[in-house]
C-alpha cells in the first residue's frame, strides 16, 4: 500500500540516522602515526679505583683529619703514580751480599778520606760551632755526611711523595711508609719547599744526611741561622740535624766510639758480642791489648768486643757511642765505617789486622740451610728466615763450642759444609 510522502519522511530520516550510527560504530579507527623508539642510555658503573687510587682516597681523609689542608694534599699528590722500579725493589729487595771488608774498602776509601778532610777545612767554623753545642765530634758528623750522600753529591732522585706512596699503598714496607707519607705532607705544608726539590732515596730518606720525614719532624735544626731548615740545599742544616739526633740518642761527649784491639790466645770468643758489655779493666785482665800490642788504657767505661769478620778478622773494642751511631743506621758495619772514616780524616791509621778475604758471603738459600742444619743438630734458631740474627748467632756459638771451634758466631761456607755433614748423619 502506498503511504503518503508526509508519512514516510520521518521514517526515512530515522533510517538515515541509524545508518550513520551503524557506519560510525563499525568503521575501523585510523592508526596513529608510529612514534620513533627512544633508547634511554644507561650510565656505565663508575670504574673501580685501583689499589693505589684507593690508598690515595683514604689517605686524603686521614691527612685532612690530621690537620693537612686539602690544598696541601692535592698539590703534593697531583699526578703521582706508583714508581715501577721502587715497587720492584720493595717486593724483591736484593740481598746484601757484600762482605764487610769490601764494604769498608769503598766506605773508607782514600778518595773519601781526602774529600772528608776537604769538607772539614771548608766548613770548619760551622762544624766547630755545631760540635760545641751538641758534644758530637765534627769528624763523626762529616763521616755520616760522607756515608749517606758522599758529602751532598747524591741525595737521591725519586720524587718524595711518589716514592713514599709507592711503598705505602702495598708491600712489606707499608707499615713504615704510611706514617712517613703523612709526615712528609706536614713538612710540605709547614716548610713550603717546592715539590720538585723534594727528592729522596727509593726508601724515602732525603737531604744531605738522609733523614726520614718523621726524623725530620723530631730533629731537624737550623744550622745556618737563616730561619729556615733545608736539608737538601744547606749543609749546615743537615749537619746540625744529624748532631741533634745523635746527642738526643745519648752521644757521650768527650768519649770515643772505639778502636782496634788484639785478642790473646785462648780468648773466650763467646764473650765477643756487641751485647756483652764489660768494664775496660776486665778486658785488660783478660789479656786484650791495643792493636799495637800495648795494654789497654785505664778507663772506667764499659765496652764490648766486636768481631765484624769472626775470629779470623780484626777485633774492635766498642763503647756506648758505637751503639749511638747504630741509632742513626742500625747496621754494625755502617757504625764501624763511620768510626773508621772519622779516625782517618783526623789522621789516624787504618785497620792493622788483615781481613779473611778468602771467605765468601753466604747466599740466602745457604743461610736458610745454615739455620735448618743448626736446628736439626739440636741448636734452635727458630723458624728459618735467612737472617743470621742474634738467636742464630747464639745457636752457632753453642755448636762451635760443642765442636771445640772458636765460638765467634760467624757463619762461613766451611762451617756450613760441616753442618751439612752433621745433619746428614
Amino acid at each position: 500500500m502506498n503511504r503518503p510522502l508526509s508519512v514516510l519522511k520521518p521514517f526515512l530520516a530515522l533510517c538515515g540516522l541509524l545508518a550513520v550510527v551503524a557506519c560510525t560504530a563499525t568503521a575501523p579507527r585510523p592508526t596513529p602515526p608510529a612514534q620513533p623508539s627512544v633508547t634511554i642510555p644507561v650510565a656505565p658503573p663508575p670504574p673501580v679505583p685501583s689499589r693505589f687510587e684507593a690508598f690515595l682516597l683514604e689517605a686524603r681523609k686521614t691527612a685532612l683529619a690530621q690537620g693537612i689542608t686539602a690544598q696541601t694534599f692535592d698539590s703534593a699528590t697531583a699526578g703521582i703514580a706508583p714508581i715501577p722500579s721502587i715497587a720492584a725493589m720493595n717486593a724483591n729487595q736484593p740481598e746484601f751480599s757484600k762482605p764487610v771488608w769490601s764494604y769498608l774498602d769503598s766506605a773508607v776509601s782514600a778518595r773519601r778520606v781526602k774529600d772528608a778532610q776537604a769538607m772539614l777545612a771548608r766548613t770548619g767554623d760551622v762544624l766547630d760551632r755545631i760540635a760545641a753545642q751538641s758534644g758530637v765530634p765534627k769528624e763523626i758528623l762529616v763521616a755520616i755526611w760522607g756515608m749517606e750522600t758522599d758529602y751532598g753529591a747524591d741525595t737521591g732522585g725519586f720524587p718524595l711523595f711518589a716514592a713514599l706512596a709507592t711503598l705505602a699503598y702495598d708491600g712489606p714496607r707499608a707499615g713504615y711508609a704510611r706514617p712517613e707519607f703523612f709526615a712528609a705532607l706536614r713538612i710540605y705544608q709547614e716548610q713550603r719547599y717546592p715539590r720538585t726539590e723534594m727528592v729522596s732515596s727509593w726508601a724515602g730518606a732525603f737531604g744531605q744526611t738522609q733523614f726520614t720525614p718523621t726524623t725530620f719532624l723530631k730533629y731537624a735544626a737550623d744550622g745556618d741561622g737563616d730561619g729556615r731548615i733545608d736539608l737538601w740545599q744547606s749543609a749546615p742544616d743537615a749537619l746540625a740535624s744529624a748532631a741533634r739526633l745523635l746527642a738526643d740518642q745519648g752521644w757521650k761527649s768527650g768519649e770515643g766510639w772505639g778502636y782496634e784491639v788484639r785478642l790473646p790466645a785462648g780468648f773466650a770468643y763467646e764473650d765477643a758480642d756487641t751485647d756483652t758489655q764489660k768494664p775496660v779493666a776486665d778486658w785488660r785482665r783478660q789479656g786484650v791489648k791495643t792493636a799495637s800490642g800495648k795494654p789497654l788504657p785505664a778507663s772506667d767505661e764499659s765496652a764490648a768486643i766486636y768481631l765484624p769478620a769472626g775470629a779470623q778478622g780484626p777485633a774492635f773494642l766498642v763503647f756506648p757511642n758505637f751503639s749511638t751511631i747504630l741509632k742513626y743506621n742500625n747496621a754494625a758495619s755502617y757504625a764501624l765505617a763511620v768510626g773508621l772514616l772519622a779516625d782517618r780524616m783526623a789522621g789516624g791509621e787504618g785497620v792493622k789486622h788483615s781481613w779473611p778475604r778468602e771467605e765468601r758471603p753466604l747466599s740466602r738459600d745457604e743461610r736458610l740451610r745454615f739455620q735448618a742444619d743448626l736446628s736439626k743438630a739440636g741448636f734452635d734458631t727458630g723458624t728459618p728466615d735467612g737472617v743470621l740474627g742474634r738467636r742464630t748467632r747464639a745457636a752457632l756459638r753453642q755448636y762451635q763450642k760443642s765442636r771445640n771451634i772458636a765460638a765467634d758466631g760467624f757463619a762461613t761456607a766451611s762451617l756450613l759444609a760441616m753442618l751439612d755433614r752433621d745433619a746428614a748423619k
